[in-house]
């Protein structure tokens, strides 16, 4: 991937991980002893890459990056013994992510359940518990804002630090801005820990009802600033910064059933969907941008009525905005309102667009 964006992530990852295996073992050289510094540099090389991975779309460097987090978490309470087979453990955990960071696009095809396995196997069991256990932030409509495992809000809550939810607009707080959301991610990381962060899927609205001219990206931020002084830190409305309390989280209740196989259907010659096997397709051109966005919404509402799979084609597409990309988020709550399956087939060079905008998650919601 030669996405500017991207390739600053894994530059700055590289740079973290380039001293790690000394770092690690130095510790073990301790032979048990403890160094708050040298646990506190290799713990913020986990933080680091683990919250960054998630913009990109990279679950599974996030996930490895995040069960390592847990065990320095532990380490950095004393609760862990840097002794010579938890190095190891941690050497090979890094030097899987090392390789991983280094070719991001297999990085999702490689099976590191045993490594995952094996990092985790470092906890006690009661972190073990804390780390199974899934917690959940409601908005006041009920749906989840932040999911976050007990153990991570526990220590983001530990040491006296404030708990924020922070509410950035990709489109005025960061894009109309020049910055992008990478810039965001390490601006926080500079003075806290950032817990969760997602796109606020339900905000972008539906086609049906016509699409918030906004793209909410909420961070679940932990931090010693005080709420007094937040504001000054990040470039967003006061009423955008939320102070949290544990007690608003709730244990995450289990997800639904599944929805219902798709059934066929046939589509008129003057559609501007074609069937193809089980799937009805729209083809689109060469760029999809916010003038074509009225259009889009025309035809997608023009959608055969019966439970087909959708397509939406951009094999062809060159060029989007952020607009557009809002568009096809209203496009995939819709169908998941509809317990309609919904996928985006795009081309390489417009995946680098949906991660410099953000939207990696998109694709992933969208397959």
């Amino acid at each position: 991937m030669s996405d500017d964006l991207l390739a600053a992530f894994i530059e700055d990852s590289k740079e973290h991980l380039e001293s790690i295996e000394s770092d690690i073992m130095a510790l073990e050289d301790l032979e048990g002893a403890y160094d708050e510094e040298l646990i506190n540099r290799i713990f913020r090389t986990a933080h680091s890459i683990k919250g960054a991975a998630g913009f990109f779309g990279l679950n599974a460097i996030g996930s490895l990056a995040h069960k390592l987090e847990n065990a320095l978490h532990l380490m950095r309470d004393q609760k862990l013994r840097p002794d010579r087979p938890t190095c190891q453990i941690l050497l090979e955990g890094f030097d899987q992510l090392n390789a991983m960071v280094n070719d991001p696009g297999s990085s999702e095809c490689l099976d590191i359940s045993d490594m995952l396995s094996r990092v985790q196997g470092l906890l006690t069991p009661e972190v073990k518990l804390g780390t199974e256990t899934a917690m959940s932030l409601p908005s006041p409509k009920g749906q989840s804002i932040f999911d976050v495992d007990m153990f991570t809000l526990d220590q983001g809550l530990k040491g006296g630090k404030f708990l924020y939810h922070i509410e950035f607009d990709l489109i005025h707080d960061i894009h109309r801005k020049d910055k992008t959301p990478y810039d965001i991610i390490k601006t926080l990381q500079d003075s806290g820990l950032i817990l969760d962060c997602k796109v606020d899927f339900d905000a972008t609205g539906t086609l049906e009802d016509g699409f918030a001219q906004r793209i909410p990206l909420n961070v679940l931020f932990a931090s010693i600033i005080d709420p007094d002084v937040i504001g000054m830190l990040i470039d967003v409305p006061a009423e955008r910064i939320r102070e949290l309390e544990k007690s608003m989280f709730q244990t995450q209740s289990p997800q639904g059933e599944k929805a219902a196989p798709p059934q066929a259907c046939t589509l008129g010659d003057d559609s501007p969907w074609k069937m193809e096997d089980s799937q009805a397709v729209l083809l689109f051109g060469e760029r999809f941008e916010l003038s074509q966005i009225d259009e889009f919404r025309r035809c997608f509402l023009e959608a055969p009525p019966n439970n087909a799979n959708l397509r939406l084609d951009m094999s062809d597409t060159r060029h989007v905005d952020a607009a557009s990309l809002q568009a096809l988020a209203s496009a995939l709550k819709t169908c998941a309102g509809l317990n309609r399956g919904l996928s985006v087939v795009i081309a390489q060079e417009l995946r680098e667009q949906f991660q410099k905008f953000g939207f990696a998650w998109m694709l992933e919601n969208g397959s």
